[in-house]
């Protein structure tokens, strides 16, 4: 029974890195229809939220609202974590190669698998430091040339990398303490609150503009559907289940996932380098989804 729950909880994990590497794409439909960095991710959450609501509402499943302080714990999972890595993450793309954003990004399974280490106890496997080896390797050769990037894009993006690996590490002692549906709707409802006061404190400087068309807002639906509840909550559920050191590892697939996206919808260039990072990839994430498969014995986390 643990060797299929090791299985299931691999495959949730791919699945989420596979929707949020959708993510950027989505994002960049509701760009082109005239939506704004913010404008897009104030939607995005607030749909999220509305979604998980009505989810949780209707399933057979529903459960009472945790007490204030762990209310409070998840909230701040979403009004912290999440918020703070979207905004300056989609904030630096707007100024940053994307290439060199996912090399700076790739650094963040390392600072988990060290955080869980530090924090948890949780001393990495073997296993996990090579696969963790590979798929490094794998994201930086297929980002490609490193492009140009302004140095506080540069410093925004190490911020979500260390920033995001925090919020992996406290999710995993927090969230398993609630039921999934409730625990994705507080996060969402988080994040949402946050971008609202963002949306009304930030400076004038900042654009606040919204999806000006049908197309623009079907894009935001996807990107809070398929790109954020789907995948944040196959992640939790899958990080219950194998823990964060095998997540972090699992979760260098999202750069694989943003790449196969911009060929087949934004048209951009399937190169070499990115064919064999993928490969690199892929077959850590192949070596570790087999280890789980045999794997019967509990893991920590």
């Amino acid at each position: 029974m643990r060797k299929n729950s090791n299985l299931l909880g691999v495959v949730l994990i791919i699945g989420s890195s596979i929707g949020f590497g959708l993510s950027p794409t989505f994002a960049n439909f509701a760009y082109d229809n005239g939506a704004s960095v913010v404008g897009t991710l104030l939607a995005r959450f607030c749909v999220a939220t509305l979604l998980m609501l009505i989810v949780r509402k209707v399933s057979s499943q529903e459960t009472k609202w945790p007490k204030p302080k762990l209310f409070l714990q998840i909230f701040l999972l979403g009004a912290f974590g999440y918020f703070i890595a979207t905004l300056l993450y989609f904030t630096a793309l707007k100024n940053i190669d994307s290439g060199l954003a996912i090399i700076i990004v790739s650094c963040g399974p390392v600072i988990v698998v060290l955080l869980s280490w530090w924090l948890l106890g949780t001393k990495p496997s073997r296993i996990i430091v090579v696969c963790l080896a590979s798929t490094t390797i794998g994201v930086i050769i297929a980002a490609g040339q490193v492009g140009s990037g302004d140095a506080i894009s540069v410093v925004l993006v190490l911020i979500v990398a260390v920033e995001y690996s925090f919020y992996i590490v406290f999710s995993s002692q927090i969230l398993p303490k609630i039921d999934l549906l409730t625990g994705v709707t507080i996060v969402m409802f988080g994040a949402a609150t946050s971008f609202i006061i963002y949306y009304f404190l930030a400076p004038s400087s900042v654009e606040m503009s919204f999806p000006n068309n049908i197309n623009g807002w079907i894009s935001v639906v996807l990107l809070a559907t398929v790109a954020t509840v789907i995948p944040t909550a196959t992640l939790y559920a899958g990080m219950k289940l194998i823990g964060t050191g095998k997540t972090a590892v699992l979760q260098t697939f999202e750069p694989v996932s943003s790449i196969v996206a911009g060929v087949v919808f934004l048209g951009e260039p399937l190169t070499m380098p990115r064919v064999i990072g993928a490969i690199f990839v892929i077959g850590a994430v192949g070596s570790l989804a087999a280890s789980e498969s045999r794997n019967e014995t509990a893991i920590p986390h």
